[in-house]
């Protein structure tokens, strides 16, 4: 009888012998590498959701143990939009019984058809009364040296005179200055720095990114000057290393932090330099960094393709980020009407 090559290709797996089990350290690591596959704003957030779920169901006597019931969650959807939350806010909280069913192992909620057009209708819904999502407001050049002209000469001014003009001058999400270390920040050519981003939302896995930080034409808001500032505050409090962006306390001689600010933090810091400067904080958010990061560049001739690079857009969602050139050359007024 001739051998079927087919069967010196394949390898079978022995079955495994039934004595054999695994230990409690080997689950404690695997859960602990499925946690580490979630960025830590991520698992936190989805915490939040869990605890919400699980007390929506206990002020209605209903089981909260995975596997939800697929009407009971539509139910919760439609709850949540009753009570005025948006799409968004409705559709993450899904997310999060999504992903703790898919980690046990559990056909997720949002795969059922019931709980996929409960969700529709939420959005058609609220699109339909007038709701649109929010998008941070794009600051500009001048807004932003309004917001660092007045900072104090403090530690705590430096910090934040540092942080905002990095974010606008790189096009930074707020997490990506949360993890910025001082290590992270060498001198490069032409009297500007490499400014390593270790990780980002659209790099979880750490392959990191190297983005060149340029003088600017202003003392004032020249971003090198504030990064050198800074750090000089750092060395003077034998800060070498570790986070670059972390807490100042209060006083003649303010303490540091050892650990790196919060996303939220970021979001204070600017709240209170729009306060003092008086400009407007309606739509202001640290992506509003980001987003003007985008429309200036477009707006002073940077090819797309750096914008891309430097604010490491992976596609071209940035075009939605540049609210000014829909005018440059608008295709409407080429049709000869």
């Amino acid at each position: 009888m001739t051998e079927d090559p087919t069967e010196r290709a394949i390898a079978v797996p022995e079955a495994p012998d039934e004595a054999g089990l695994l230990l409690p350290g080997d689950l404690t690591a695997v859960g602990a590498y499925v946690d580490a596959s979630l960025a830590d704003s991520t698992r936190e957030a989805y915490a939040r959701d869990l605890a919400a779920w699980a007390t929506w169901c206990r002020g209605r006597s209903l089981p909260a143990a995975l596997p939800a019931d697929p009407l009971t969650v539509a139910a919760w959807l439609a709850a949540m939009a009753d009570e005025g939350h948006s799409p968004r806010y409705v559709a993450r909280r899904l997310s999060a019984l999504n992903d703790a069913h898919r980690r046990s192992g559990l056909t997720p909620p949002g795969d059922s058809e019931g709980v996929r057009r409960t969700l529709t209708g939420i959005r058609r819904t609220a699109v339909r009364s007038g709701y649109r999502p929010r998008r941070a407001r794009a600051v500009d050049t001048a807004t932003v040296r309004a917001l660092v002209e007045d900072l104090p000469d403090t530690p705590a001014g430096a910090r934040d005179r540092c942080l905002i003009l990095v974010g606008f001058a790189l096009g930074l999400r707020a997490s990506d200055l949360c993890g910025l270390r001082v290590e992270d920040v060498v001198p490069a050519g032409h009297g500007g720095l490499d400014v390593l981003v270790r990780f980002s939302k659209t790099d979880q896995e750490g392959a990191g990114e190297t983005l060149a930080l340029a003088e600017g034409v202003r003392e004032t808001t020249c971003p090198v000057r504030a990064v050198r500032a800074w750090l000089a505050v750092l060395a003077a409090h034998d800060v070498t290393s570790g986070p670059l962006f972390r807490s100042v306390g209060k006083g003649r001689a303010p303490r540091l932090g050892e650990a790196p600010l919060t996303t939220r933090s970021v979001d204070l810091v600017l709240q209170r330099a729009a306060e003092r400067a008086g400009v407007s904080a309606e739509g202001l958010s640290p992506h509003s960094l980001r987003r003007g990061f985008a429309t200036t560049a477009y707006a002073q001739g940077v090819p797309e393709k750096e914008i891309s690079r430097t604010g490491r857009w992976r596609s071209l969602v940035v075009r939605s980020y540049d609210a000014s050139s829909r005018w440059a050359d608008p295709a409407s007024g080429s049709l000869g009407l």
